[in-house]
């Protein structure tokens, strides 16, 4: 039961999680986005999900768990226009 622990104060950083995988691995794909979506991870487009508080360890445990390596990235980034992001994560 993985959980992401969240700050007191947003750090006004955008956490991506982005991911290229293959078809022949779509149900490895298909897990990755709903355990995501289980974290609290917002999908910004099909193999895109960001989150506002730092989860890049917890992302990690699932990469590893899914030998996905090669397919997955995470990134940190100030976003411009989120107003929408932030209304629906309450940051």
């Amino acid at each position: 039961e993985l959980e992401i622990k969240k700050p007191r104060r947003w750090d006004k950083k955008w956490r991506l999680v982005i991911f290229d995988i293959p078809e022949g691995k779509k149900k490895l794909r298909d897990a990755l986005r709903r355990r995501l979506k289980l974290l609290g991870l917002h999908e910004f487009q099909k193999s895109v999900f960001i989150f506002p508080y730092p989860c890049e360890d917890e992302i990690n445990i699932l990469v590893n768990f899914f030998d996905l390596q090669d397919h997955v990235r995470c990134l940190e980034s100030v976003l411009s226009y989120d107003a929408d992001l932030r209304q629906i994560f309450k940051v």
